[in-house]
């Protein structure tokens, strides 16, 4: 009886425990980007809510200058009644952005006029402050912030950084490039503007 318990005690205690086969890391999703073909990219976020408004590029002939900064020429014309704005890389043969300027109305945004929009991806990237970001004003210069009676601040330029760093298409060009990403205020209607009208237009310049 003795030696028959024991027999059933080894049976017992020799039992395999089934073991979960290790899960395997998941393989990097490559998206596809649409016009990541081109140099510059350009992304569209909502003044008041910083709600991502889609993005499109644009190809330039780069300069490849040692420089940090994305280099804009600006033509700026003032709404007296009707105005614009215009922004050029480098020189006027290298349109980036043309947008009309009322006084006490709206102006219409001429180019880029067509955008698309990726699902954003689950996490975004650390906000690099003033060493990778820099905010442009009408005259295509780098200013510092606040800017324009508190129009902007660090706190909104640390918004619209969080919304587009979760976008694919500005991860792979901000992996791609050394110069600042660029910072712009459109503000089409002034005056007795409405800021719901405003938009945050960025620039990313892959080398």
């Amino acid at each position: 009886m003795t030696g028959v318990f024991f027999l059933a005690v080894l049976a017992f205690s020799c039992e395999k425990v089934p073991v979960e086969p290790d899960t395997p890391e998941p393989a990097p999703v490559e998206i596809d980007i649409p016009g990541a073909d081109s140099n510059i990219l350009i992304m569209k976020v909502d003044y008041q809510t910083f709600q991502y408004e889609g993005y499109t590029t644009v190809n330039v002939d780069s300069t490849n200058d040692s420089s940090d900064t994305i280099p804009f020429l600006a033509t700026y014309c003032p709404p007296c009644d009707f105005g614009y704005i215009k922004l050029f890389y480098e020189n006027p043969s290298h349109l980036l952005f043309y947008g009309g300027i009322f006084w006490n109305g709206c102006g219409n945004l001429h180019f880029p006029t067509s955008f698309m929009e990726l699902p954003a991806q689950s996490a975004g990237l650390s906000y690099p402050g003033n060493d990778r970001v820099c905010f442009i004003d009408i005259s295509g210069a780098q200013q510092t912030l606040p800017w324009e009676h508190g129009i902007v601040d660090e706190t909104m330029i640390e918004n619209v950084w969080e919304t587009i760093s979760k976008q694919p298409e500005f991860q792979h060009y901000y992996s791609k490039t050394n110069k600042k990403v660029a910072v712009f205020l459109y503000t089409p209607s002034v005056g007795g503007g409405n800021p719901a009208e405003w938009d945050f237009i960025i620039f990313v310049e892959k080398e």
